[in-house]
């Protein structure tokens, strides 16, 4: 079987690709039997892989016609998919769905879930493609329900992503904060700190959109906070951006100034140029000059060190 293509090089493919054509001769002369078959797909995929979309789907309608004859199901169903992906890949989105479609049928009457799960986002990224984004969220929310009810939390937050990517589209905020607070729950039982953080600040984002600066701020805090706990410098200089950006529109003046001390002490730590830049223009715009930016700097490290 041929693995994931991440593992060859484009070289490797090709030099695959020929030893295969070699193997696919000697095996037809035994007959076309399912090593034959076998064979056949794993050319089809590598050339898939090397986008020969022309052969790969005819050497794919071959084995389908081969498991049409055979009466075998499950590897119907297979090239349905594959092809289903082929076709997304060449850009022909509406034949891709049918080939998705004849799979997910198949699968769903096998009881098949993942491979459904497979198929329903396929037919979601066509749909999406297609600009038809009302079918694009029903089948992903299928795909969503699907996923909860046989806890594939990765699949879930693939479908929640597109989901918010359509309704971000649409600008349907509500809808947007609801699909940020079910992504933030799965990504906190998959114990993902990085995805937390980002649906905190996503959140906090969304509640500041909305003048919802309490809301707000709590949730860019508590993103921060997590950040902090697990030393993602990048996410713990962005979330005392926010926080600091926050306090600034609640005039909490002081307590703005502080926060962005804070995030300068830890740029000017990891030697992160432009967050340094940043930081000491917004203190400036707070009436602090440079002098004063940094004797406050030296008190903040200093006491951080008592």
């Amino acid at each position: 079987m041929v693995e994931n293509k991440d593992e060859y090089t484009q070289k490797e493919l090709e030099d695959l690709l020929k030893e295969k054509l070699v193997n696919l001769k000697e095996l037809e002369q035994i007959g076309k039997d399912s090593n034959y078959i076998q064979e056949l797909s794993d050319i089809a995929l590598i050339q898939l892989q090397l986008e020969l979309f022309k052969e790969s789907e005819k050497n794919y309608l071959l084995c389908l016609k081969h498991f049409q004859i055979e009466k075998d199901r499950l590897g119907q169903a297979a090239v349905y998919g594959v092809l289903g992906t082929l076709y997304y890949k060449k850009g022909e989105y509406q034949k891709s769905i049918e080939f998705y479609e004849n799979a997910f049928n198949i699968y769903d009457e096998l009881k098949q879930i993942q491979e459904q799960i497979t198929c329903l986002k396929g037919i979601g990224n066509s749909l999406i493609k297609l600009n038809q984004y009302d079918e694009a969220c029903d089948i992903l929310l299928e795909c969503s329900a699907l996923c909860s009810d046989n806890n594939d939390i990765y699949n879930l937050l693939d479908c929640l992503g597109n989901l918010i990517q359509i309704y971000e589209t649409q600008e349907n905020w509500d809808i947007v904060f609801e699909l940020y607070k079910k992504s933030l729950e799965a990504f906190k039982e998959l114990e993902d700190i990085k995805g937390i953080v980002v649906s905190y600040f996503n959140l906090g984002i969304l509640s500041k959109r909305e003048n919802d600066f309490n809301q707000s701020i709590i949730y860019f805090k508590e993103g921060t906070n997590k950040a902090i706990d697990s030393n993602y410098t990048e996410l713990i200089l962005k979330g005392l951006g926010y926080v600091g950006e926050i306090l600034v529109y609640h005039g909490e003046m002081n307590e703005a100034k502080e926060t962005y001390i804070k995030a300068l002490s830890i740029a000017e730590k990891i030697k992160a140029k432009n967050s340094i830049l940043q930081i000491r223009i917004l203190l400036n715009s707070l009436g602090l000059n440079e002098e004063e930016i940094n004797k406050e700097l030296t008190i903040y490290i200093n006491r951080r060190k008592n």
